[in-house]
């Protein structure tokens, strides 16, 4: 069966020496991993449409087994380009994106991911990166997720409900923190 849903782009991976294995925040389902047979050889239908943090209309078929649905097609909606003029901007991006992988599985719908995902990177293509963003995200996850409490950093009841999250947090915070300073 054929789904159409809106979805951003949170991780590219290699598939084969053409492929692309692209995992999404959509709308409606949730994550989703698609493969892009051919996306990554020249004059591909996806050309400059699969990137990372990219808003498209997606087109894909659901897996018969596995969680690898096709990917048939994908329009471009927002390129968010914005997010490419700072690595700090990129940083803060994927470590969001990462976060959310680490906490949602795949196929749990609710268009509440999306928003949440789709509202940080377009905040990020407006504003300059700051540790205020960080901490609001994961209070947002939290809230979502039911485990937040203002008696605890959301970063901490993420951390004890999952038991672990993507590394790299304290270097981000204080380099987010930095840049603060500098500016």
């Amino acid at each position: 069966m054929k789904r159409r849903d809106e979805g951003c782009i949170l991780k590219l991976s290699p598939l084969g020496d053409y492929g692309l294995i692209v995992t999404w925040c959509t709308s409606e389902q949730g994550i989703v991993r698609t493969s892009a047979r051919n996306a990554r050889k020249p004059g591909s239908d996806f050309t400059g449409r699969l990137d990372l943090f990219h808003e498209c209309e997606l087109l894909y078929s659901e897996p018969t087994r596995g969680d690898l649905a096709t990917l048939h097609s994908a329009e471009l909606i927002t390129p968010r380009l914005p997010l490419r003029r700072s690595l700090l901007r990129l940083r803060l991006c994927s470590y969001m994106a990462n976060l959310l992988l680490a906490t949602l599985e795949p196929g749990a719908p609710g268009p509440e991911w999306h928003k949440l995902m789709a509202g940080a990177l377009d905040y990020l293509t407006e504003h300059e990166p700051a540790p205020a963003i960080l901490t609001h995200f994961e209070k947002r996850l939290a809230t979502l997720h039911g485990i937040y409490s203002p008696a605890m950093p959301a970063h901490a009841a993420l951390l004890q409900h999952f038991q672990r999250l993507p590394s790299g947090r304290e270097e981000l915070m204080q380099a987010l923190a930095m840049s603060l300073k500098g500016a």
